[in-house]
């Protein structure tokens, strides 16, 4: 068999989407992100990772692009094309300190914010709606671990890559 030809049946060993943990995250997170970015953009003009942007910069005024993608999980690259977005619009500026380009939200970026945040902050609470007080500490405390285990995650030294 030629080694581009077509696979017509199942592999022997896959992924079972009901158990495999990151499948399910994923699907939460690309619901989360579209579904806000649908509702912010319509009634606000920005997207759920300008907003991310917009919330990073209202907690910490002066950091810069850097520290925006490693907060916001995002990619330099399209943390690059989304602070030009969010300044063409006038909702972020920037002010060089020496080599350092510090970003801050504008009076217009912070309204924006301001109006998105309680939107966010119902749809966070949708997200978990039936869930007990307990339920949500302990979710919490499940997803603090898995953030801390990032590093260990993607560390080759501690994958069976052989």
């Amino acid at each position: 068999m030629s080694p581009s030809a077509p696979i017509r049946t199942r592999l022997k060993h896959t992924i079972d989407r009901e158990t495999f943990t990151p499948a399910y995250l994923s699907l939460v997170d690309n619901a989360h992100v579209w579904g806000g970015s649908r509702i912010y953009n319509e009634h606000f003009g920005v997207t759920s990772p300008d907003f991310a942007i917009l919330s990073t910069l209202s907690n910490r005024p002066g950091c810069q692009a850097v520290d925006i993608s490693q907060q916001v999980a995002l990619d330099k690259s399209v943390v690059s094309r989304r602070l030009q977005r969010l300044e063409d619009k006038d909702l972020i500026c920037w002010e060089l300190e020496g080599s350092r380009r510090r970003l801050y939200l504008t009076r217009k970026g912070a309204e924006v914010h301001d109006a998105v945040l309680p939107i966010a902050l119902q749809r966070a609470e949708l997200m978990v709606h039936g869930f007990t007080e307990d339920e949500r500490e302990q979710l919490q405390s499940f997803l603090r671990r898995m953030y801390e285990n990032i590093p260990l995650m993607n560390d080759p030294a501690a994958l069976s890559l052989d």
